[in-house]
């Protein structure tokens, strides 16, 4: 198991939580069981990335595992949505603590090689392994996470590949963004997304570029430094005029995950 410090739950309650819940968010909430978990996200209303969560339910109560760093936004978001309805939010970051593993209670809806998770109280000891072994994993697979590989306010949920990780659902009708990431969806006006990235001595925020055009941004690196998640124009990879480049001169190779042009 390995123990998600960065991550951390929110409690949505009352009569109106799953409705005010389904009016925001780009999952359908309607019928979620316990025992499952569901992968979602907020966008601004021009459809750009704000949040992205897991969403579980227990009993009559909903929770949002998010970023711990950035809990605090997305509760000032959350608290602007419920106007007069019957909402009851509450910060549980300092009640909770977030694993992920091979086995757990929630069986993560991405990618089934990204495991369960689990939430356990935060006192609750468990021999865990280097949560760097997890992220690693993340970045190899090509599995986005949160503000470390998506810009808020400036990605799209397609560039991100959010759109092929379950994280929208198509059918649930109106949400937040939904017109727009719609469009991109419908009409395949997606220029760039996010690749799995490999070389040497790599470092996030280096900006790539090819035949001496920016393509690209590198977003996360793994633990060796041989692995990364990079934003690039898909023209590039397509393009074998030239290779890559990083600003020290070194290339690197770009691919798409699997799972995108499987799914």
């Amino acid at each position: 198991m390995f123990r998600l410090d960065n991550r951390c739950l929110i409690k949505i309650s009352g009569d109106d939580a799953e409705s005010c819940l389904q009016n925001h968010v780009t999952q359908d909430m309607t019928g979620l069981e316990a025992g499952q978990l569901i992968y979602s996200s907020l966008l601004t209303p021009q459809g750009r990335f704000l949040h992205d969560f897991f969403i579980f339910k227990e009993e009559d109560a909903f929770f949002l595992e998010c970023e711990t760093q950035r809990r605090e936004d997305l509760l000032k978001r959350l608290k602007m949505f419920k106007l007069r309805s019957k909402v009851i939010i509450e910060d549980c970051a300092a009640a909770f603590a977030v694993y992920a593993g091979a086995t757990g209670k929630y069986r993560d809806p991405r990618l089934a090689e990204m495991g369960c998770r689990s939430y356990l109280q935060a006192n609750e000891k468990r021999e865990t392994a280097p949560a760097t072994a997890y992220q690693d994993l993340r970045i190899h697979l090509g599995v986005p996470e949160g503000s470390v590989d998506i810009r808020p306010e400036v990605d799209t949920l397609a560039e991100v590949n959010l759109d092929k990780l379950n994280a929208v659902s198509w059918n649930k009708g109106c949400f937040v963004g939904q017109e727009v990431a719609a469009r991109m969806e419908n009409r395949g006006l997606v220029k760039k997304r996010l690749v799995i990235v490999v070389g040497q001595n790599l470092t996030a925020g280096e900006a790539l570029t090819q035949n001496g055009v920016s393509v690209g941004e590198l977003r996360s690196v793994n633990t060796p430094g041989i692995e990364g998640l990079a934003l690039l124009k898909l023209a590039a990879l397509a393009d074998e005029s030239g290779p890559i480049v990083r600003p020290d001169g070194a290339t690197l190779t770009a691919r798409l995950p699997e799972w995108v042009n499987n799914t």
